[in-house]
């Protein structure tokens, strides 16, 4: 009975290994092709989407950089994750 049991834990843990690594490499893929997209993208959209994800800057902080509103700032984001997700969904 015990050796079933380790039997069935050692095949449980295999499989979430494996999946574990799958996601791993598909996030890393995906990741990859977010990035290609984003360098793709025209200015002001990259620098946007850039300094509001990796840089965590407030809208305020980027309209301020841009020298133009919050607003401006809010839209031009939005913009550009629009145009990152059509160019992603056309892959």
């Amino acid at each position: 009975m015990k050796e079933k049991y380790h039997e069935d834990l050692t095949e449980a843990e295999n499989i979430l290994v494996e999946s574990t690594i799958e996601q791993s490499l598909l996030s890393k893929e995906s990741v990859f092709n977010i990035h290609k997209e984003l360098h793709r993208l025209d200015e002001p959209y990259k620098e946007v989407f850039m300094l509001r994800v990796f840089g965590d800057l407030s809208f305020s902080q980027i309209g301020s950089l841009f020298e133009k509103t919050e607003s401006w700032a809010r839209v031009t984001y939005h913009r550009a994750k629009m145009k990152l997700k059509e160019r992603m969904e056309c892959e």
